[in-house]
C-alpha cells in the first residue's frame, strides 16, 4: 500500500512544480498616445493692438504740436504731418501699453510625437509635468 501513496505524492509534487514553472502571461498596459510630458514652457510677450482712441489722442496731440511750427502754408503742412505722425505714434504707444502674453507649451507624447500648444492664459504647467491632450488643449494627467 505504500507504493500507491508514493506514486500519488510524486505526481502531486510534479504537478505543483509544473504549475510554478509555467510562464505567467504578462499583462500589457494600454499606451495612451494622447498622454505625454511637458518638455518646455515659453512665455512670449508681444505688443498688443492699438485702438482708434490711441490714434485720435495721438493725432490731436501731433496736430497741436505741428501747428506751432512755421507760418502760412508751412504751418498747415506741419499740422497735417503732426496729426499723421501723432496718430501713428499714438497707436504704437497704446499697443506697447497693452502687452499680450502667450504661453507656448511643448509636449513629447508617448507615441514619440512632439507638439506645441498655445495658451492665452497661464496654464500652470512646468517642464516635467505629465499632461493629456483633450479637445485641442492640454490638461494635467492624474
Amino acid at each position: 500500500m505504500k507504493f500507491p501513496k508514493l506514486i500519488c505524492s510524486m505526481l502531486l509534487l510534479a504537478c505543483a512544480a509544473a504549475t510554478q514553472a509555467a510562464p505567467q502571461a504578462k499583462k500589457t498596459k494600454a499606451v495612451c498616445n494622447d498622454c505625454g510630458k511637458v518638455t518646455a514652457v515659453k512665455v512670449i510677450e508681444r505688443d498688443g493692438e492699438g485702438s482708434a482712441a490711441g490714434m485720435i489722442v495721438g493725432g490731436v496731440t501731433g496736430a497741436a504740436l505741428g501747428s506751432q511750427i512755421g507760418s502760412g502754408s508751412g504751418r498747415t503742412v506741419a499740422t497735417v504731418a503732426g496729426a499723421a505722425g501723432g496718430a501713428y505714434a499714438g497707436k504704437k504707444v497704446e499697443g506697447k501699453m497693452n502687452k499680450v502674453r502667450e504661453w507656448h507649451v511643448t509636449v513629447r507624447f508617448n507615441d514619440g510625437q512632439t507638439d506645441t500648444v498655445l495658451f492665452k492664459e497661464d496654464p500652470s504647467m512646468t517642464s516635467g509635468d505629465k499632461v493629456k491632450r483633450r479637445d485641442g488643449t492640454l490638461i494635467h494627467a492624474l
